[in-house]
């Protein structure tokens, strides 16, 4: 339940790093090319990129596999589903291996794993009529259990006319906080005073406690007189000690800075800790529970804009969030309502000075924008929270940048690749095609060149221009490159790079080099008059349209490539950087282009030229 909000200022700041991960032998990952050497850091959003395919989910399983004592995989999880191999998951937490297997688990000694992944699954219905059986599927979104076990309610708890007989001689003047203890706020901040009252369970503190009881029991007169001849010097040393001042800043809005209505409530609260104790930390959960409920019951509400009611319901001993069939919702309506419930469930596992890591699985991915922002509120909000160490990791396949919006700062940002890129754009190709983009087409110079520049340079195009002397000398724009095939030599270079081993080629450059390919291919197929009518096309998407009209078969495959290639020729700042950085890693892309190529390693000019 919630419940670190007034103990956590008082936990140490702990910036433990994990700086390893490792899996063996469960989903995608054997004996080889497992291990990850990252900096995970504590309450950043730590984005972890990876294409498609490459082993997030296979992670994911991993620590969804933890249990207590031991990692236990599915047979569906094991490596090639083969249930003989022995599955292992290590991490690397402030330069300490943590492991589990099938024998052990250290992980969750030290930190708790919690998942956050779709809720989708496929159910079936089977109907038999007249001998004839039918099965009809349908999706359907998994209930989420908000609260496993809901604390239960505790009546009679508190007696004013016992309190004053505790008190003994002058009790009367003790406030009666019946109404106190139906306050749900009130209820829950008792929790976090144990400690205190446990710290007075020593007799140099318990001390403290009967001096100023003496003193008030020596006053005479009726209540109000009482009351008026209580001294501040009555408290002067209790008011020094550390716990007594603890509970005081718990209770302060409540009690305000009156030294004997600090005493009053310190002393009907010690009262039950000692007669009642664990009937007063059941009532004081039952509060956090109640408050987290209304509250959760309230967010769901705001965030869901279906049409079908959704609310956490209590079923035997649990809080459960149970959804309506997906085809009765949106996609992004799920997505939401999931990611944030399941937010909130680990939100109310949390505990003083524990440590968690967070798993979000690729749920940002497929969010609008209006969501996004959403979720990033709600993530955001919850590495606020002090008290407690919490590591998120937020899986994804997408441009690092896409996060850069909205509620979450560079500074929140914490970036870590699964797969180095070590693909960089080269200072010269950005500044290239910047240059080209920040023409000015008003101007009927700048314009002819930037058609110029595009028919020849940006485009296949079998014949070549020499427009060196217009491009203007600055800092790593080549003049040369707008001259013959000196751009597509190097674009050749790249392209070596890419389709060979060499990690380190120019995104931007195999980019374009996909384009003059695919054009060419396109181009080989039209008769005379249709290539030139198809070199004076502008622009990719027309030029696959007016190709299809022309009774050119184009792939499908060629589109999914012509918006890598179009979105690297449209970059208008050299310092920034684009998807195609990352797109270009996937290994379904990099397949596709090598078929292009016709699957050589090695290519020549007249692959492009």
């Amino acid at each position: 339940m919630p419940g670190v909000l007034f103990m956590r200022k008082f936990a140490p700041k702990i910036i433990d790093m994990i700086t390893n991960i490792k899996i063996e032998n469960i989903k995608g990952f054997g004996t080889t090319n497992n291990s990850f050497d990252l900096e995970i850091k504590p309450q950043k959003v730590n984005i972890l990129v990876a294409p498609n395919g490459f082993g997030k989910s296979s992670i994911t399983a991993a620590f969804n596999s933890l249990a207590k004592g031991k990692i236990k995989v599915e047979e569906v999880d094991m490596h090639k589903k083969d249930t003989t191999l022995i599955p292992s998951l290590s991490i690397v937490l402030d330069n300490v291996t943590l492991i589990a297997n099938p024998t052990t688990n250290t992980i969750n000694k030290e930190i708790t794993c919690f998942i956050i992944n779709n809720r989708l699954k496929v159910q079936t219905i089977s109907k038999t009529f007249g001998g004839f059986s039918t099965t009809k599927g349908f999706l359907s979104i998994d209930s989420i259990t908000v609260v496993d076990s809901i604390p239960q309610k505790v009546s009679d708890l508190y007696k004013y006319s016992d309190v004053k007989m505790n008190f003994g001689v002058n009790g009367k003047v003790l406030p009666n906080l019946s109404d106190y203890f139906s306050q749900n706020d009130f209820l829950e901040r008792i929790q976090f005073s144990f400690e205190c009252f446990e710290k007075f369970e020593t007799k140099k503190r318990s001390d403290l406690i009967d001096e100023i009881k003496i003193n008030i029991q020596q006053l005479r007169g009726n209540k109000e007189e009482v009351i008026a001849n209580i001294q501040d010097d009555f408290f002067k040393k209790i008011e020094q000690d550390e716990f007594y001042n603890r509970f005081g800043e718990i209770f302060k809005d409540i009690i305000g800075i009156s030294l004997f209505d600090r005493f009053n409530l310190f002393y009907q609260l010690r009262y039950l800790f000692k007669h009642k104790k664990e009937s007063l930390l059941k009532a004081s959960r039952r509060a956090s529970y109640d408050i987290f409920k209304n509250k959760f019951d309230r967010n769901i509400s705001y965030l869901n804009t279906t049409w079908k009611e959704i609310s956490s319901k209590e079923k035997k001993d649990a809080l459960v969030v149970e959804f309506p069939h997906a085809d009765e919702i949106s996609n992004g309506q799920r997505d939401v309502l999931t990611f944030i419930i399941q937010l909130l469930k680990f939100q109310s596992t949390l505990r003083n000075g524990k440590k968690y890591l967070l798993i979000i699985d690729e749920v940002f991915d497929y969010l609008d924008d209006a969501n996004i922002i959403a979720a990033q509120y709600y993530l955001s909000n919850l590495l606020k929270k002090d008290g407690c160490v919490i590591y998120p990791i937020l899986f994804t396949h997408l441009d690092p940048k896409y996060f850069r919006n909205y509620i979450f700062k560079p500074s929140l940002l914490n970036i870590q690749y699964l797969k180095a890129v070590e693909a960089i754009g080269s200072n010269a190709m950005k500044s290239f095609i910047a240059y080209r983009e920040q023409l000015d087409k008003t101007v009927p110079e700048q314009k002819l060149l930037y058609n110029d520049l595009s028919k020849y340079f940006f485009h296949y195009n079998p014949n070549t221009i020499d427009r060196s002397s217009d491009i203007p000398i600055q800092p790593n724009l080549k003049k040369t490159w707008a001259k013959g095939i000196n751009l597509k030599q190097y674009v050749l270079e790249e392209l070596n790079k890419y389709l060979g081993t060499d990690v380190t080629y120019d995104p931007y450059a195999v980019s374009l080099g996909i384009r003059f390919r695919l054009e060419k291919l396109i181009y080989n197929q039209l008769d005379d008059n249709e290539r030139i009518d198809f070199i004076n096309t502008h622009q990719t998407d027309k030029k696959l349209k007016y190709a299809e009209e022309h009774s050119v078969l184009i792939p499908d495959a060629y589109y999914y490539l012509s918006a890598i290639h179009n979105d690297a020729d449209h970059l208008k700042n050299p310092n920034d950087e684009k998807s195609c950085v990352y797109k270009l890693n996937h290994p379904v892309i990099r397949n596709i282009v090598k078929n292009i190529f016709d699957n050589q390693s090695i290519i020549t000019i007249d692959f492009i030229h």
